[in-house]
């Protein structure tokens, strides 16, 4: 989302919280970029790492990665979010006392930068693992020195600790590891302590620790790649305590570092900081529900706390302070000054969750209001007990200049439920383990993780029965989706997409219970109704591509137009793109929009249009004439009706789809019917942004297709001497399922893959397709005898005009040759 650049910082804030609800995390990417910058230019020789354990979000660490920073990680998770983020393995650590064989496993595989060893017996464990793959690993040994750090608000080394090899065993680690042939020694890590605000109590931990490097590099046959002398940067939390000196520093560590690297000229000095660069980056967002005066103090009771945020709370502090806190009115000309103090508290039922005690807010705060918490950029909810009470992760967002992105979305209720689905391990009968992975458990064992496993599809069966007689009906008619409408249940699935605001037939009224549908449970969804009827899907008449269109690209008004609708009926639409030449290239359409003396008027043909007949509003790929640019323009096909031909298509498959011929001829246009008019946006904007609409639709039309191939399989196995015929066919059902679900991850966390996109589409219809040829060689006469079966056959092979841009072109280059040798 854009905010314009006219919005205060509280204006920004207030209008984040309506967009995405509370409470929010919120991330400033120039921040970020900054404190590198400052780093870097007081200590230019060092080589930084950023700590993902402070805040792993996949946006935040790639904006660093950006600027050239190494990445430090604990678990499988927080290295494959390095990578994710476009880390090299070369720039990558791994760190941690408990490393799993998964963990060592990956990282070995890849051939990180090091895997930092606590232990002798790690070091055996690397070096085995190394071998069963057939390489050699860097290791680095985090050393346990006999030193202490005096200024750590949390010490780590210098004392009895699970954390690195004690100084004093380190003589016989040493030696050991001389005889391991798939291990290298290429670094020492040593990491005294936490929240450090002394710049002379880092520069004597640098000191100390650059001595113990060289005496143990005079014990070593080859020098040292690098020496790691962590970090533990603090940032001021609390009233009283100021910012670490970072000029001081420099000018203390800097010397002693140059002095160190020319005795060790191949060495590089590291330093690995997770809360000082994330720290002062990040806010944190909560709304008072409610104030309360109990027993002459008073409370502001916020929508998160502790759970979301437990650092603010004071987990880890002995004495409990208190964060920057300020207060943001919801009506800030109409705030009431008061020089009371404020417990601000969250909504556990424990009173541990206050997150500020005794805090001057300055004006009397009111239910609504925004409390925001600075500071809050590290160890913020994935350091916090998220799942206490169940109220699940908080939303994050990444600030850019103008720019704002959710980063993370809100934890959704039904999705932990799903991930709570009880899954027999079979220990009791162990000739049924197996079953597991067979006919019936394979959703739920093989998928178990992902969308596809939702118990909420289950809810789904009694639909099939009217799915299956509606795509009968089709076959003959092209109304015959009017009774899905008539179905409550089938009524709520048909609007899902249509915003809240104007859905008068919301899921919580069906018998999924749920509030909403995110993206992955509605692919899910689909592919689970497509067992049933593909052809039913596409007859729905729900707001589709055009919606998504709408809401991305269009203003206030245009969605209003659009969704109003839906508050009271069904409303369908369609999404004029393909042309009879151009295909579904829009960039070569031949669709003008012209301005007359009269207005604006649209000449032109579309082919391949979804629904358009039976359509209410929909939208038209075009060119305005007088600029060349595209634009999309919504249309109402029935308001100028002598001036649209609908034409509908034979087709021989997928007749729910309805697909017609549209012809325009001096169609009257409104100017404030051109999506992206009249809210600022550029157009250039605006379409980019369907563009991200479009790539949400192609993993749909990979469930339609997986979905038609399953439905054909089930019927299969229902005939006599089927069952069971087809498990190979299943088995790579499930297998695509995966694939799939792995790009509906991507595309949820904002960086869909297009080429998997692609690849994962083209062979859901190739699978499908598979399914019609397995269908016809096991048994050819109940496929030619069964009328249901015959038509889902047919429903397969007309997958192709969804194939995309290249296939369409094709067959209209076919279509055209097979035209003209026919003269």
């Amino acid at each position: 989302m854009n905010m314009p650049h006219r919005l205060s910082d509280t204006d920004l804030l207030h209008q984040t919280a309506v967009r995405i609800g509370t409470p929010y995390f919120i991330y400033d990417a120039t921040i970020l970029r900054d404190r590198i910058a400052q780093l870097r230019a007081a200590l230019p020789a060092v080589d930084f790492f950023y700590s993902l354990k402070a805040n792993p979000n996949l946006s935040v660490t790639r904006v660093l990665r950006e600027q050239g920073v190494g990445c430090e990680v604990s678990s499988l998770l927080e290295l494959e979010t390095a990578l994710a983020a476009g880390a090299t393995p070369g720039r990558i650590i791994l760190v941690g006392p408990g490393k799993s064989e998964a963990e060592l496993a990956r990282a070995t595989r890849l051939g990180i930068k090091a895997i930092i060893a606590e232990s002798g017996d790690e070091i055996a464990d690397i070096d085995a693992m190394a071998a069963r793959q057939g390489v050699v690993q860097d290791v680095a040994l985090r050393i346990n020195p006999d030193f202490q750090s005096g200024g750590a608000r949390l010490t780590m080394s210098g004392r009895a600790t699970q954390f690195g090899i004690d100084q004093s065993n380190l003589g016989a680690v040493l030696a050991g590891l001389a005889t391991l042939r798939h291990v290298r020694l290429r670094g020492l890590h040593v990491y005294m302590g936490s929240r450090i605000l002394s710049h002379e109590v880092v520069a004597e931990n640098i000191r100390q620790i650059l001595a113990l490097a060289r005496t143990v590099a005079a014990l070593l046959p080859a020098p040292l790649e690098f020496v790691d002398v962590g970090g533990g940067f603090g940032i001021p939390y609390h009233e009283g305590e100021a910012e670490l000196d970072l000029i001081g520093l420099g000018q203390i560590a800097t010397p002693e570092i140059a002095r160190f690297t020319a005795e060790h000229p191949g060495t590089r000095v590291v330093i690995e900081l997770g809360r000082y660069i994330a720290g002062p980056a990040g806010r944190f967002v909560t709304r008072i529900r409610r104030t309360k005066h109990s027993k002459g103090e008073c409370f502001a009771v916020c929508d998160g706390g502790a759970n979301v945020h437990s650092a603010a709370a004071g987990q880890g502090s002995f004495l409990r302070k208190s964060f920057p806190i300020r207060l943001l009115p919801a009506r800030p000309g109409s705030a009431e000054p008061s020089d009371d103090l404020w417990h601000i508290t969250g909504p556990l039922c424990t009173p541990q969750d206050i997150i500020g005690k005794s805090v001057l807010l300055g004006h009397r705060p009111e239910a609504g209001d925004l409390i925001c918490v600075a500071q809050s950029g590290a160890y913020g909810p994935t350091a916090s007990p998220t799942g206490f009470l169940g109220f699940g992760a908080p939303a994050e967002v990444m600030q850019d200049g103008a720019e704002l992105t959710v980063v993370r979305h809100r934890d959704d209720v039904a999705e932990r439920l799903r991930k709570q689905a009880p899954v027999p391990l079979g220990l009791a009968d162990p000739v049924a383990a197996p079953a597991l992975h067979g006919r019936d458990t394979d959703d739920v064992a093989d998928l178990h993780g992902t969308p596809f496993a939702d118990p909420c599809l289950e809810a789904l069966a009694p639909l099939g029965p009217l799915f299956r007689d509606t795509g009968n009906r089709l076959d003959r008619s092209p109304d015959a989706w009017v009774g899905l409408w008539q179905d409550p249940f089938a009524r709520a699935l048909i609007t899902i997409g249509v915003p809240e605001a104007y859905n008068g037939f919301p899921l919580s009224d069906t018998p999924l219970d749920r509030d909403s549908c995110p993206y992955g449970l509605h692919v899910a969804m689909v592919e689970r109704l497509a067992r049933f009827d593909a052809s039913s899907i596409l007859s729905m008449p729900g707001p589709s591509l055009s919606g998504g269109a709408v809401l991305a690209a269009g203003n206030a008004a245009q969605i209003e137009r659009f969704f109003a609708a839906y508050r009271s009926g069904p409303q369908a639409t369609f999404f004029a793109v393909t042309e009879p030449e151009a295909g579904s290239d829009a960039s070569n359409g031949r669709t003008r929009l012209r301005r007359t003396a009269a207005g604006l008027v649209l000449n032109g043909q579309k082919m391949l249009v979804g629904g358009a007949k039976r359509a209410d509003i929909g939208l038209v790929f075009c060119q305005m004439e007088e600029t060349g640019r595209p634009v999309l323009v919504m249309l109402d096909p029935h308001a100028a009706p002598e001036t649209v031909q609908i034409d509908r298509l034979p087709t021989t498959g997928l007749r729910g789809a309805d697909l017609c011929r549209l012809t325009f001829t001096d169609t009257p246009v409104g100017e404030d019917m051109i999506l992206s008019s009249g809210d600022g946006r550029s157009l250039r904007d605006g379409l980019m942004s369907i563009g991200g609409v479009f790539e949400r639709n192609r993993p749909m039309v990979a469930a339609l297709a997986l979905g038609s191939g399953r439905g054909i399989l089930d019927l299969l196995e229902t005939k006599p001497g089927l069952a069971g015929r087809f498990g190979a066919l299943r088995l790579g059902h499930t297998a695509l399922l995966r694939q799939l679900a792995r790009v509906i991850a991507a595309q949820e966390a904002g960086r869909p893959k297009l080429a998997e996109i692609s690849r994962v589409k083209m062979q859901a219809v190739a699978f499908a397709e598979k399914v019609v040829e397995a269908a016809f060689e096991a048994a050819p006469a109940i496929m030619l005898a069964d009328p249901e079966l015959c038509r889902r056959a047919r429903d397969v092979k007309a997958f192709e005009y969804m194939e995309g841009t290249t296939n369409i072109q094709t067959l209209n280059a076919y279509r055209s040759y097979t035209a003209g040798v026919g003269k």
